[in-house]
């Protein structure tokens, strides 16, 4: 698969995040219902009014689901992700797409060779510039690369 398949799977990822945070729906059902619907289906860029082709590799994103989904049930996750929040706001009370991004990019990090860490992460910061603002793309940047750097 191409990277630049790999990066709009992981966008898609990021969206079922905020929707299973959102609703509360199970994350296996979000992704049936998604895969259904919008693969290989497009959507106008409200830019230039251009259709879009909305792409993702649904093999790699039920890799990814899994890995969430053994990440969320593991035991006492959000305490670990606190441990590195040096203000007095908790994980729990961030807006649902920076927990979202943050989520994501955990959860794939948790299961990702050494020598791709880097790559993925900048993957998803990238990804994030499309739902969050520089200050905030460095605040999640901050607080992966400590949760990186004590797993190392």
């Amino acid at each position: 698969m191409d990277n630049f398949l790999k990066s709009k799977t992981r966008l898609a990822f990021i969206q079922l995040i905020f929707e299973n945070l959102s609703t509360k729906n199970d994350i296996f059902e979000i992704f049936t219902i998604f895969d259904v619907n919008y693969k290989s289906t497009s959507v106008e860029n409200f830019n230039d009014k251009e259709q879009i082709k909305f792409e993702f590799n649904s093999n790699f994103l039920k890799k990814l689901i899994i890995f969430y989904y053994d990440y969320s049930k593991s035991e006492n996750y959000i305490d670990s992700i606190n441990r590195f929040i040096k203000f007095d706001r908790s994980f729990k009370k961030w807006d649902l797409i920076n927990q979202s991004i943050i989520l994501a990019a955990l959860s794939e990090l948790n299961n990702v060779e050494k020598n791709k860490i880097k790559i993925v992460l900048n993957d998803y910061l990238n990804a994030g510039k499309s739902f969050v603002d520089d200050k905030e793309i460095k605040t999640i940047n901050a607080i992966l690369d400590k949760i990186i750097y004590e797993k190392k």
